[in-house]
């Protein structure tokens, strides 16, 4: 590619970053944005499948429940997205990311209401622009669809409503105006207390064959469920039945598919990354072989590795589809190149191209290999390269060897190692963790060691069998199953202690 002659100047003379990037012929940056909420604008076209893509997406499409792990960065988000991409007409796909209402160690109950209440939500949501299939329901099926809309939709939701409601009236003044004329009324008269009132009454004017309920038949039509009394199992069992009705009322309605996308648990600001805490939280939901097997209802959850691993003896992973999302390095290349494309508008289709022609191809080997199979990582680092290219020489249009040196070092000693491996809560500063771990690990000279070989490195003495299992437990080394004198051989399994090891770099808290 020939080098831009004429460059954009900062107010300083210096040459921009927005034009350092577009000398290589991308139109937009591609690697500071890293989750795949961000990236909805080119969700369709950035997304490449994982290795175990066809799987996943078969048992998907055979109505199987689904628990996809894998490690964050992996790329989780993206994968659901595309598969909720997959909705037809008829389907009724219900995306759950909020866990507010929950409390941190909830039961089946308190997952069942959950479920409730975001099926109920989405089908109201779809019956605003298709009230006619209201009418193929009999009296009392309409009652218990009238209760549910005043026992399970909370204010956000009728709020909401609401929205489209006014969207559509708000036209048409003199109709809109007839209409709640009798509502600002009672707003006037009796304060903001009757604010729910109005809005109710909205709902229902626009839902208008939907017969009026009173709060006794609710009781009847459906069980009161009380989240304070989730030990007893008759209520536990009375909302799963709960939840039946009401997907067999959906498919009366005409809704064939019925599933549940559940994601983000970690994400929950309570849990502060602690693998235990998110464990206990989702403990309920993933063992709930009833549920994950019900029929007409399909589940999707997405959970990070480390905290599903604590569960692992009790998940039916034999009876239900439970992949591990995986990354080749080929399939990462393949990512990169449709990324590249994509943000330079089809001017660029090789990642190669990046790259100086004189660039070692083991150095390009390196950012494949310290990504480790993690395409979030990838974008990250080649950021750290960019960012050190531009540092070097911003008049150049081609990546250097000396660029990809300062990114990987950059990449690493930067690394945030608490994003990818779980903390405790409330942890002390000499508490056993990622960084405690890792300290003692770059005394060693290389990836593979004894335990004698790691306390003569790094003394660690009486505590020395307690690092090893803590480090073991969260997936930082790994058992070989070979021996060198009697000694289990262990390896470091993340590639950045390594190259910190092989570069005599420093990893520490930032």
């Amino acid at each position: 590619m020939p080098a831009i002659e004429t460059k954009e100047r900062t107010t300083n003379g210096e040459v921009s970053m927005r034009d350092f990037y577009q000398s290589f012929g991308l139109s937009n940056y591609p690697f500071n944005i890293f989750t795949a909420e961000n990236e909805t604008k080119y969700a369709g076209s950035l997304f490449v499948h994982p290795l175990n893509y066809d799987e996943i997406k078969g048992s998907f499409d055979g109505n199987r429940s689904v628990i996809i792990r894998g490690n964050r960065g992996t790329g989780k988000t993206a994968l659901l997205l595309d598969l909720q991409q997959s909705r037809k007409e008829n389907d009724l796909f219900c995306i759950i990311d909020d866990y507010s209402e929950l409390q941190m160690s909830p039961g089946t109950l308190e997952y069942y209401t959950l479920l409730i209440k975001s099926l109920v939500a989405e089908l109201f949501f779809k019956l605003f622009d298709e009230k006619h299939r209201i009418k193929k329901l009999s009296r009392e099926e309409k009652l218990f669809l009238s209760a549910l809309l005043s026992e399970y939709t909370d204010q956000i939701t009728k709020d909401e409503l609401v929205g489209k409601i006014e969207k559509i009236q708000l036209p048409k003044p003199i109709r809109f105006f007839k209409k709640i004329s009798g509502f600002l009324t009672t707003l006037l008269n009796y304060g903001v207390s009757a604010a729910s009132n109005i809005v109710n009454d909205m709902i229902r004017i626009h839902y208008y064959s939907l017969p009026p309920i009173q709060e006794s038949q609710i009781r009847e039509l459906i069980p009161k469920l009380n989240i304070d009394v989730e030990t007893e199992f008759n209520i536990s069992e009375a909302s799963y039945k709960l939840l039946l009705q009401i997907c067999s009322l959906t498919q009366k309605l005409g809704y064939n598919k019925i599933a549940f996308f559940l994601d983000k648990f970690d994400e929950d600001g309570r849990m502060e990354n602690n693998a235990e805490t998110i464990s206990e939280f989702i403990k309920s939901l993933v063992t709930d072989n009833k549920l994950l097997e019900t029929p007409n209802i399909q589940i999707v959850i997405s959970v990070w590795e480390v905290p599903f691993l604590r569960l692992l003896p009790i998940v039916r992973t034999q009876k239900h589809h439970c992949p591990v999302l995986a990354w080749s390095i080929p399939k990462l290349k393949d990512a990169l190149n449709v990324r590249i494309k994509v943000f330079s508008e089809n001017k660029l289709n090789n990642f190669q191209d990046l790259f100086s022609s004189n660039v070692d191809p083991l150095s390009i080997d390196s950012i494949f290999n310290l990504c480790n199979g993690n395409p979030r990582d990838l974008w990250h680092i080649l950021n750290y390269i960019f960012q050190a290219q531009y540092t070097i020489d911003p008049n150049t249009n081609k990546l250097t060897e000396e660029a990809i040196v300062d990114g990987l070092k950059n990449f690493v000693v930067k690394f945030n190692f608490y994003e990818y491996y779980p903390r405790k809560a409330n942890a002390k500063a000499n508490t056993m963790d990622i960084y405690s771990y890792i300290k003692y690990l770059l005394k060693l000279c290389g990836p593979t060691f004894t335990k004698n070989q790691l306390n003569e490195a790094a003394k660690i003495g009486s505590s020395l069998h307690n690092y090893v299992v803590g480090m073991e437990s969260i997936g930082l080394i790994v058992n070989t199953n070979e021996k060198i004198n009697g000694g289990v051989v262990y390896k470091i399994n993340d590639p950045k202690v390594v190259y910190a090891i092989e570069n005599n770099l420093d990893i520490s808290k930032q």
